[in-house]
């Protein structure tokens, strides 16, 4: 019986002549059932034909869809947030602008009042009632405000004048100023016989002359004037009244003369003769 090197010797040069062809002996080859052992080890070709082979093209897809997110995140979000900061400024510069506008209210138009917020009609309400309520006017409170200071003066001072201040006849009349040279007439008519109180006024004068104005002068031959002591304010005092006609008091008659603060008033009565009258300056 031939052994075991002898045996293996003619086959294995045969099976594995791939796996190690420097080695010629067979001392050096494997024994059988080594052999055996090594070969189910070994991957056949079809075993090796049905390994499945790693596939990188959906990773490199997934890859590249992630750069591009990143790409379009990175460049459109800074352009959301300056578009959104402009919309906002905007937004503010309408509020702004219509701010000035709530204090004159303009007629609205349907569509726009059914835009306004239920807070804004709230609002609104009020100052439209009170818009619509009539404005109470407050009484009148002169009675309680003190007069000025000249008012009263002047109320105390009329309130101390003789009555003549408030009851007399007031002539205003040109040709009896001492100026007036052409003759018009006499007194003997003009006042009443029981005494008239008479205030002078207009361009002729406003009171007889307390001097002698001479002849043929106020409208007259023979003048009229006064030769005593004038009253202080708020007096009246009793005088004569002289004519001058070749004297300065040819004839006279008694007057009385009342001062009224600003003016006098005088108690006339008429000429004793014609041709006789009273002169103003």
């Amino acid at each position: 019986m031939p052994n075991s090197t002898q045996a293996v010797a003619p086959y294995a040069p045969r099976r594995y002549q791939g796996l190690d062809q420097k080695t010629d002996t067979v001392s050096n080859q494997l024994t059988v059932r080594d052999v055996q052992w090594n070969m189910t080890d070994l991957p056949s070709a079809s075993s090796s034909e049905s390994v499945p082979t790693t596939s990188w093209k959906p990773i490199i897809i997934v890859l590249t869809v992630l750069v591009v997110v990143v790409c379009v995140a990175a460049v459109g979000i800074p352009f959301l947030l300056l578009q959104h900061q402009q919309q906002v400024q905007q937004l503010l510069l309408q509020h702004q602008r219509r701010q000035p506008l709530q204090l004159q209210p303009q007629p609205q138009q349907p569509h726009q009042r059914r835009q306004q917020q239920p807070h804004q009609r709230r609002q609104q309400q009020p100052q439209r009632r009170r818009q619509q309520q009539p404005q109470r006017r407050p009484l009148p409170l002169r009675h309680l405000r003190p007069l000025p200071l000249r008012q009263r003066q002047l109320q105390q001072v009329t309130a101390n004048l003789p009555a003549a201040c408030s009851s007399y006849t007031t002539i205003s009349d040109s040709t009896r100023s001492v100026s007036y040279t052409t003759f018009v007439g006499c007194d003997s008519s003009s006042f009443s016989s029981s005494g008239m109180w008479v205030r002078f006024t207009g361009s002729g004068g406003t009171t007889i002359p307390t001097y002698a104005p001479g002849i043929s002068v106020c409208g007259t031959s023979a003048t009229g004037w006064y030769a005593s002591a004038l009253p202080s304010s708020g007096a009246t005092v009793s005088g004569t009244l002289c004519y001058d006609w070749g004297t300065t008091c040819q004839w006279s008659s008694s007057i009385q003369v009342a001062n009224c603060n600003t003016y006098y008033v005088y108690l006339l009565y008429p000429s004793p003769v014609c041709n006789l009258r009273v002169c103003t300056v």
